[in-house]
């Protein structure tokens, strides 16, 4: 659970950090575990630990949701005991520093809140990856088409204006696991950003209804 990995990926004199966490749940006979106490088929911490870091080495470049993959598919593998393992990883982004007027090749502050998502289901024969995005942070000052009602005491009245400022959080399912991640999440969220600045939105639901729509039309 929450095993947090930094790496740097280097590219010649340009780096790239990927912050990464890593959880797992799994499945499968170890019912001697909790009934009897026996340990035998149970994975240690170190265990997982040595294999994530294995696999970020061959695949740490790569997409989350191909790490995700990767590592449903050692595990599955490796563990006969385990008929069934759900893989979670969460990237943190950082962003380049800006010193003397240019954009360092080596130096980083952290993001803001969004964090890419990713999370891989597994048995061994069927696959299912679910990616993401949380902590999105939106606002919108302007914009929103005008309500069916008005509310004599909705404050308009004292010349407040509508605000919508929200913490937004997205999830779509893959019908395959052979595709470009990266480009599609790219689309995904310009999708969300741009549905967001221009929708006539009367309500969250209204906006997030439309997010939706056009993620899966287009």
């Amino acid at each position: 659970s929450r095993l947090r990995m930094l790496r740097i990926v280097r590219r010649g004199d340009r780096h790239d950090p990927r912050d990464l966490t890593v959880s797992f749940r799994f499945e499968g006979e170890f019912a001697a575990a909790f009934v009897q106490g026996q340990s035998e088929g149970l994975l240690p911490g170190e265990t997982i630990k040595n294999m994530v870091h294995a696999a970020a080495r061959k695949h740490g470049a790569d997409e989350i949701e191909s790490l995700g993959l990767a590592l449903a598919a050692q595990v599955i593998e490796r563990q006969p005991r385990i008929s069934k393992v759900r893989v979670e990883i969460t990237e943190q982004r950082w962003q380049r520093l800006e010193a003397g007027g240019k954009t360092q090749a080596q130096t980083f502050l952290v993001g803001s809140p969004e964090e890419r998502t990713a999370i891989v289901t597994s048995n061994g024969k069927q696959m299912s990856v679910v990616a993401g995005i949380d902590q999105l942070t939106l606002m919108r000052s302007a914009g929103f088409a005008p309500g069916r009602h008005v509310d004599k005491d909705d404050g308009a009245s004292d010349g407040l204006q509508p605000l919508l400022v929200g913490a937004l959080s997205v999830r779509w399912t893959y019908a395959s696991g052979d595709v470009t991640f990266g480009v599609y999440r790219q689309a995904v969220r310009n999708a969300v950003v741009e549905t967001f600045a221009w929708h006539a939105s009367q309500s969250v639901q209204h906006v997030l209804y439309a997010i939706a729509d056009v993620v899966l039309s287009t």
